[in-house]
């Protein structure tokens, strides 16, 4: 396999730029457009959280986080539509959600027998 080289300042400018600009109109549409959103802040890096956990439980988490209420961080999908989402099995949810709780990610409620319970992302 051929070794490519690195290109120069003149090369690399152009591209770096309208990287920069693809970025800026995609985040500026999808804010006007009133698209939802999660913000994941600097904490979840400097704290700890994301070297902390697994890749999976990581995934649960941002696809909580997109279907959470900004206001409250509240969300009621059940285990079985996110691991139908997911493809894989309720059993596998259940860890991912334990490890979320035991890292103190997320707190979950449940308001009866054979209700979904209610998911709350916590401040990190």
């Amino acid at each position: 396999m051929e070794k490519k080289s690195p290109m120069t300042s003149e090369q690399a400018e152009p591209l770096m730029q309208k990287s920069r600009d693809e970025f800026r109109e995609w985040k500026t549409a999808n804010i006007s457009n009133k698209n939802g959103f999660f913000p994941i802040y600097n904490d979840f890096l400097e704290k700890g959280a994301l070297k902390e956990l697994s890749g999976n439980a990581l995934k649960l988490y941002i696809y909580l986080g997109i279907h959470s209420k900004n206001d409250t961080g509240e969300s009621w999908h059940s285990s079985e539509r996110i691991a139908e989402y997911f493809n894989c099995d309720k059993r596998t949810i259940s860890r991912w959600f334990k490890e979320l709780e035991e890292k103190e990610l997320i707190f979950r409620v449940q308001k009866g027998y054979k209700r979904s319970a209610n998911t709350f992302l916590r401040p990190y």
